[in-house]
């Protein structure tokens, strides 16, 4: 086995290289998982089309992913989402950006994109999600 020797400066960018890459494809991977399982609390909630986001916030709140969450035509208001950190620069809630997502798109039946705008992990009061068509429509 051959071994190599970094500098400590050459080191520290190799390691934020790295973490900065495996950030991005958790974050992917999380939403992922979100979508997922928005899509199950979607086909429960759309047994009932007229209480939809009613079932939806339900489901939310019983499965521990909010505390509570309020549905408006173009964005979700999250207080005390489980995927709060501590502090961050960015926005942390990627499960729950996938979840809000796919049930938009259960409900509407049609491709969305889903923000977070605010996130109470950056000092945010709350989590928001902008929802919105996917090509503005």
């Amino acid at each position: 086995m051959k071994f190599v020797k970094y500098s400590q400066s050459e080191f520290e960018e190799i390691r934020r290289l790295y973490e900065s890459v495996m950030a991005q494809a958790c974050h992917g991977l999380f939403f992922r998982e979100g979508m997922i399982l928005g899509e199950e609390i979607s086909k429960i909630a759309l047994q009932e089309p007229d209480k939809y986001f009613e079932i939806c916030a339900n489901l939310l709140r019983a499965k521990g992913w909010v505390d509570n969450v309020v549905f408006q035509e173009s964005s979700v208001v999250v207080e005390g989402s489980f995927e709060i950190c501590t502090s961050s620069d960015d926005a942390t809630c990627h499960r729950l950006r996938g979840i809000v997502r796919r049930m938009y798109e259960g409900r509407l039946r049609k491709r969305m994109h889903c923000e977070e705008i605010e996130c109470t992990s950056r000092g945010d009061k709350h989590c928001v999600f902008k929802v919105e068509p996917v090509g503005g429509d």
